[in-house]
């Protein structure tokens, strides 16, 4: 937990960090155009360092089958998503990918079902798939959920988790 709050403020400095750059870059006097033009191809590195995985885990049996990792990413602009790798699951009907609180799920009756976070369908049986996190629970998701879990909208139960470390 310590790590992910360290990469996010890590995050969140290197973008206040850019953007100080840039503001001051277009405050400058006209003679220190040259280097203005110069630093925001300095800064666009810095940027694209903000991106990173925040944390993974690989998907285990709970009452189904799937394989893959889920990966907590943060996106430049500080958006966050679930993003699949390496995925695969023999069926998506009914069946949508949440967040929850958990750190591991290994029954459907850890899950508590009042506090799923639905990030809404599977894409697709297999391959890379993404899912945006609403803007209003990405701090949410930092401090309370912990797993991924692959949910069985219809039955109600977990098909497979993924904890997120």
């Amino acid at each position: 937990m310590k790590t992910r709050r360290s990469v996010l403020a890590m995050a969140i400095a290197t973008t206040a960090l850019v953007a100080g750059c840039s503001s001051a870059a277009s405050s400058s006097a006209p003679s220190a155009a040259p280097a203005a033009s110069t630093a925001p191809a300095a800064s666009a590195p810095a940027a694209s360092a903000a991106t990173g995985v925040m944390s993974r885990g690989q998907f285990h049996d709970v009452d189904g089958t799937a394989k893959g990792e889920a990966q907590l990413v943060v996106k430049p602009g500080g958006a966050y998503t679930v993003a699949l790798e390496n995925f695969s699951i023999g069926s998506i009907d009914h069946t949508n990918l949440v967040l929850v609180m958990n750190a591991d799920v290994a029954a459907t009756a850890d899950v508590d079902k009042a506090k799923l976070l639905d990030l809404g369908p599977l894409k697709s049986t297999s391959g890379m798939q993404d899912f945006p996190i609403p803007a209003d629970m990405a701090s949410s998701v930092m401090g309370g959920y912990h797993s991924a879990v692959l949910w069985d909208t219809a039955m109600a139960h977990a098909i497979a988790a993924a904890p997120l470390q």
